[in-house]
């Protein structure tokens, strides 16, 4: 049963979309003076945050038209969450409203080195309590790409909801990519030792992988990124790209592996950096397999297709888009402050 409030329209047909994004809308308050702990802050800047919100934000940024299929209360914080995704252009008839969760609210306190650290209120919000009913197909299926991540398969009935909504994009795979940020959030799940193997599982069923070093020894057993990013396309993921910060990235796809240097920047904040860089790369990969086919092979049309027939340097654009991307989100307070609009 679904645990929404009705939308307005309900027998309006959801628009194509290049991305469609699943996952937490929630409120990040930082300290109005980064680095000051927050048992001292007395003043705090809203902004948008969650990670799949702040990729739906940049993606929109960079001319890729994208809906954002999330759940926010009825609260002053869900209607500024579902006004500001408008004003960026994020498509928000997915962005359906609780009958009585709140909307997540999470503090961020920010290290003299952009570092952070959250304390976050979502063990009941409203991102938490999405359910299987509240995945209309129309909603997941209009789009070239679906993307999700970790969070909400912390808990039920998000978990169930998550699946739901893979499942759906799953159908008819010639017209849809997935991928996945993992983003683990350890402090979300009541049982850490369930997320390595349903992760690794799911990421069988992806066309795109973003990972973190941190990531690695929790889910494939070792910090060597090569040897991790190996370990996920060996279960079924066409290309894995792992960020490691001050270290740069890597990339391991079909056209070949490749190291990235991060780009040299100001860091005032690091919070989206990671939504950023996989901003960047997925819209340079999905510009580039919006090009006319030239192959006679009917099979040449399948997006999975052309993924895998993209070449090194193609991919290289969009590590290098991530990249730059990441590096900026780096340099101001809040996940998207100063991700540019193309």
């Amino acid at each position: 049963m679904a645990s929404v409030i009705s939308r307005a329209n309900p027998v309006v047909p959801a628009l194509p979309v290049d991305a469609v994004v699943l996952g937490e809308a929630l409120i990040d308050l930082f300290p109005e003076q980064p680095g000051l702990p927050l048992e001292d802050c007395e003043r705090f800047v809203r902004h948008l945050g969650g990670a799949p919100c702040n990729l739906a934000v940049n993606l929109a940024r960079q001319g890729i038209s994208t809906a954002l299929v999330t759940l926010v209360g009825t609260d002053a914080l869900g209607r500024f969450v579902q006004k500001r995704l408008a004003s960026e252009g994020v498509f928000v008839d997915g962005v359906q409203t609780h009958k009585t969760a709140r909307t997540g609210i999470t503090l961020v306190s920010i290290g003299a080195r952009g570092e952070r650290s959250f304390l976050s209120y979502r063990q009941q919000s409203a991102d938490m309590m999405l359910s299987p009913g509240d995945i209309p197909a129309a909603l997941i299926e209009r789009g070239r790409l679906f993307h999700f991540g970790s969070s909400l398969l912390s808990r039920e009935p998000a978990r169930a909801a998550t699946l739901r909504a893979l499942e759906l994009a799953s159908k008819k795979r010639e017209r849809r990519l997935i991928s996945c940020d993992v983003n683990l959030r350890p402090a979300l799940w009541p049982e850490l030792k369930e997320a390595p193997p349903l992760l690794r599982k799911l990421l069988a069923s992806c066309d795109v992988v973003k990972l973190t070093q941190e990531e690695l020894p929790l889910l494939f057993g070792t910090e060597s990124v090569e040897a991790a990013a190996a370990a996920a396309r060996k279960l079924g993921a066409q290309a894995v790209t792992v960020t490691m910060g001050s270290a740069g990235s890597y990339l391991d796809c079909p056209a070949g592996q490749s190291h990235f240097a991060p780009e040299a920047v100001s860091v005032l904040d690091k919070t989206g950096a990671g939504d950023a860089f996989c901003a960047g790369l997925l819209s340079v990969l999905l510009q580039e397999l919006r090009g006319p086919v030239t192959s006679t092979d009917a099979s040449a049309d399948d997006l999975r297709v052309r993924l895998r027939g993209l070449t090194l340097a193609q991919w290289k654009r969009a590590c290098a888009r991530g990249n730059h991307l990441g590096a900026l989100a780096c340099t101001a307070l809040g996940a998207t402050t100063a991700v540019p609009r193309l």
